[in-house]
């Protein structure tokens, strides 16, 4: 079994706080304390990353240069997005019919 390596930390908690993740515990609901910080603090920090991804993607649709990219993109690749998306249905491009 492969261990993770390890930081011994001292925090102080609010006592209340404390109570609340004990009850957890004793219900079963975590395997220990230390666990239950352990998902909580996994789980804070993983939506902050995903906030500030999703910043980011926020921060690129008002970016014109990359709109304008992206629609340059995306003109290129819609014969063959059409033609992707006609297969996937099962028919086949009648003679003389165009994709859009």
């Amino acid at each position: 079994m492969v261990t993770e390596e390890r930081t011994r930390l001292t925090v102080d908690l609010p006592k209340v706080l404390v109570e609340r993740a004990d009850a957890l515990v004793r219900r079963g609901v975590a395997r220990s304390r230390n666990r239950l910080i352990i998902q909580a603090m996994e789980a804070y920090l993983e939506r902050l990353e995903e906030a500030q991804i999703d910043a980011q993607f926020a921060e690129m649709e008002r970016d014109e240069r990359y709109r304008r990219l992206s629609l340059e993109i995306a003109q290129e690749f819609e014969h063959s997005d059409w033609e992707a998306f006609r297969m996937g249905e099962g028919a086949e491009e009648p003679e003389g019919e165009r994709c859009p």
